[in-house]
């Protein structure tokens, strides 16, 4: 890749006006977390277990909602009702999943040993 390829692309990964870019910006950030192979300073670790601390909050305090609704109206739980919690308890697992993998180091992959043809010495 060129110096100008690159200038290009990073002007292009910048582009956030633009709805698709900005879905092309997004993806690449969660992508890059998942990943696992992403660097984070110090900063961005508590930032992301802020994160993950927030949607434990709200999960708790929507489960709480609805174990109180439960209990006040003495009957059974119309689905409507529920559809709001699973989407929360999914966006959670999501958020524990990103900040597991982001904090927990993977560990280096083995060296692997080169095989085949080797130099002649006489080069």
């Amino acid at each position: 890749m060129s110096l100008k390829e690159w200038e290009r692309d990073v002007i292009n990964r910048q582009r956030n006006i633009v709805f698709p870019d900005t879905n092309l910006n997004e993806g690449r950030f969660y992508r890059n977390i998942a990943s696992g192979k992403a660097v984070f300073s110090r900063g961005q670790k508590v930032s992301l277990l802020l994160i993950l601390a927030f949607f434990i909050v709200v999960h708790a305090v929507d489960f709480a909602g609805q174990i109180s609704f439960v209990i006040s109206r003495r009957a059974h739980v119309r689905q409507w009702s529920v559809w709001p919690s699973i989407a929360s308890f999914i966006w959670l697992l999501f958020w524990i999943f990103l900040t597991v993998k982001a904090l927990l180091l993977t560990p280096a992959p083995a060296r692997k040993r080169r095989r085949g043809y080797r130099q002649s010495s006489k080069a």
